[in-house]
């Protein structure tokens, strides 16, 4: 995948610095023309929906039609361009948020604040949801366990789906889309119609994609012929066995009554099927017999109830969500188009119920949040590969979040209290390893809490702080995971005496928000005790490296800086910058798969319409990354030794460039929009490209997006 470049906010972000912009779907707004009208914005991924200028904690919004329109490929390339958040890519299959130099099991992912899981014990391992499908997302930067629970340790994102609308005829919109690169085609439609007081919404995408390419370098794969070229990738140009197929789709209904009240049913499903390339010799082929790949398959269901009801002072709403999950992987060299070879086959069904309620004012505070939840998950595995084995997960939470305004002041704390149990089951496991056999239930009780406030000093000038502290229980796959997982090339061994990780995350942001002129300055601080981490143990199996999990007190610390200013009505200036820091407190190693600090600089214009040439917009954007050595033990770390690749990058700088425009086409305006990632087709490796250890990053991309809405 074209490594996400910065974008002059040619999406309709809103940030917590702001009060939310909220442009109409393909409108010049949309795309960056008047970026510094502003309008409040709700926003419900925190503990008091509200304002985005009144949240203590770091929170972006990213709408769907802003990720549509920029041709964003996965859920993670689409929220890479918020400060503090990167992607960790293999190609345009698959796209990890990183906030804040945490990934994976420590960002919770959540369908309308109610927790999913998606297996994410790999580095590779996608949320299953396709953007397409949503409204918006929202992102919470810094531990957001006191709403979320385990899991919620970096950061939050919380997919809203698409509204159902009640009082609108049938309407919706189609949309393809061409990718140069890899010769991916998406094809979407959604829909939705209401009576005032029935709805219905719908939407269905399909994506269809071959290999990516590279520029196409010299390879030096077996072996270099000197040690000068030993970093030299050992693929490049077209990259075999990167294609993929997706296809999700989506359905709600909804009654609404004449007091607010409404009930919503939805179902989503998210079926995948990929290949990964994999580094030479990993397969069942020497290496002289070219690239291999592995293939894997990854369907997803969710079916959801949820309500909002208004008893006295108290709005309550409801949810229950039940969630199937299933991975299937291929032994190394045993692509998609050989069918499923059954050496990993894990699926799980999750249960959670959910009941909050949010109250007005009361004994003195001007209003909150208290709640409920449990959630059940039973595991199987039923590979010939046990890697994560089958299993119980139960976790039972009760929290309250309050908040009280005093003058220009504003405070909003908060307290949890979690219950958690992990039991591996053998009996649910088709190979159970020894650990799993002898494993005991494993029991975390754990409270955690916030306080932050948000300082008005001047009409447009205020200060935010927040401390939160949260935590993570070991999953089932670190505490009991053994055997040779593909994804990383590598034999990973579990850790049953595991102890559950617990941080304290402190953040402080000067904000300032006038008509011309958007600016915030983050510095946190996050003390994570019991940091579970892959650590290389020096030994081999199969010829592969063991990494064991081990636990070490750990610090990440980093600042954020972003600016936009509008110099003319046409024409708006962007810059961002962000560094983050990880170190282990014993020894003082780095932590793993931290992003490289970057910084960008970009202009969009938005000229006047003229004619045909309706609601005009381009940017341009130059981001530059710096250097950034590979973590001990960090998946892919094992290149920096191989024959070939490397684990660790050198700097690069890569320039970006989109336009569009919405003509009228008789009756209906239709959105045309372009996108060029990598415009220079620099040969480059990005820090979190999965591939960059053996094969360069993506060369350029060329993405043309057609909208055409149609019904009323």
């Amino acid at each position: 995948m074209p490594l996400p470049l910065r974008k002059p906010v040619n999406h309709a972000i809103a940030t917590v610095t702001l009060a939310a912009c909220a442009p109409l779907p393909g409108t010049a707004a949309e795309a960056g023309a008047t970026a510094l009208a502003l309008d409040p914005l709700t926003v419900t991924g925190t503990p008091v929906p509200g304002a985005l200028s009144e949240q203590a904690a770091s929170l972006d919004v990213v709408t769907s039609d802003s990720i549509v329109a920029d041709g964003d490929a996965n859920l993670g390339e689409a929220l890479a361009d918020l400060p503090g958040v990167e992607n960790i890519a293999t190609g345009n299959s698959a796209g990890k948020p990183v906030i804040r130099g945490l990934s994976g099991e420590r960002i919770r992912m959540l369908s309308n604040g109610v927790g999913l899981d998606h297996q994410q014990y790999g580095v590779r391992h996608m949320p299953g949801y396709d953007p397409f499908l949503l409204e918006r997302v929202e992102v919470v930067r810094g531990a957001s366990s006191v709403l979320y629970g385990s899991s919620a340790l970096g950061g939050a994102v919380n997919l809203i789906p698409r509204e159902i609308d009640y009082d609108t005829d049938f309407h919706g919109e189609a949309m393809t889309r061409y990718y140069s690169n890899n010769g991916q085609w998406d094809t979407g439609l959604r829909a939705g119609a209401g009576n005032g007081r029935f709805g219905i919404s719908v939407g269905v995408i399909r994506r269809d994609a071959g290999n990516i390419e590279t520029p196409d370098e010299r390879t030096y794969f077996p072996p270099p012929p000197s040690p000068e070229h030993q970093d030299a990738p050992a693929y490049t140009g077209d990259l075999d066995y990167t294609d993929f197929e997706q296809a999700a789709g989506d359905i709600a209904v909804g009654v609404r009554d004449d007091r607010g009240g409404e009930w919503r049913l939805r179902y989503t499903r998210w079926n995948d099927e990929h290949n990964f390339l994999l580094p030479p010799p990993a397969g069942i082929k020497p290496p002289s017999a070219g690239a291999e790949g592995i293939g894997q398959y990854i369907d997803d269901e969710q079916l959801s109830l949820s309500g909002r009801t208004r008893i006295g002072n108290i709005t309550w709403k409801p949810r229950l969500l039940w969630q199937n999950n299933e991975r299937r992987s291929n032994a190394a060299g045993y692509p998609r188009s050989a069918g499923f070879d059954h050496t990993i086959d894990i699926e799980f069904d999750q249960y959670t119920a959910r009941l909050e309620g949010e109250h007005g004012a009361i004994a003195g505070l001007d209003g909150g949040t208290v709640g409920v939840e449990y959630r059940y998950r039973t595991q199987e595995s039923r590979g010939s590969t046990q890697l994560s084995p089958g299993g119980n997960v139960h976790n039972a939470a009760v929290f309250a979040f309050e908040e009280k305004r005093l003058g220009p002041l504003l405070l909003q704390s908060g307290v949890r209290y979690d219950h958690h149990t992990t039991e591996a089951r053998a009996s649910r496991t088709r190979a159970p390893s020894a650990s799993v056999r002898n494993a005991e239930e494993n029991s975390y009780g754990v409270a955690t809490g916030s306080l932050g406030g948000v300082l008005s000093m001047t009409d447009r000038l205020s200060l935010a702080a927040n401390v939160e502290r949260g935590f993570r229980a070991p999953s089932l796959f670190e505490l009991y995971v053994a055997g040779q997982h593909g994804g990383v090339a590598a034999y990973q061994a579990g850790n049953p005496d595991l102890d559950e990780e617990t941080s304290l995350n402190t953040d402080l942001s000067l904000r300032w928000q006038s008509p011309g002129l958007r600016a915030t300055a983050t510095v946190y601080r996050n003390v994570i005790n019991d940091y579970i981490m892959l650590q290389d143990t020096g030994g081999t199996h199969g010829g592969l490296p063991v990494l064991r999990y081990e636990q070490a007190d750990a610090t990440l610390h980093g600042v954020e800086l972003s600016v936009e200013k509008t110099l003319a009505p046409w024409l708006t200036l962007t810059a961002v910058a962000e560094m983050v820091d990880g170190e282990r407190d014993d020894n003082g190693d780095d932590l793993p798969l931290l992003p490289a600090d970057n910084l960008s600089v970009g202009a969009r214009f938005t000229p006047a319409s003229r004619g045909w040439l309706r609601n005009p917009h381009a940017a341009v954007t130059v981001r530059h990354y710096a250097s950034k050595d590979a973590a001990p033990g960090e998946p892919f770390s094992q290149f920096d030794d191989a024959p070939f690749g490397s684990a660790s990058t050198d700097s690069y700088t890569l320039v970006g460039m989109s336009a569009g425009f919405s003509p009228r086409v008789g009756n209906r305006v239709i959105h045309l929009d372009l996108s060029v990632s990598n415009l220079l087709n620099e040969d480059y490796r990005a820090f979190l490209d999965t591939y960059k250890g053996y094969a360069l990053s993506p060369g350029r991309d060329i993405r043309l997006t057609l909208r055409v809405p149609f019904g009323g």
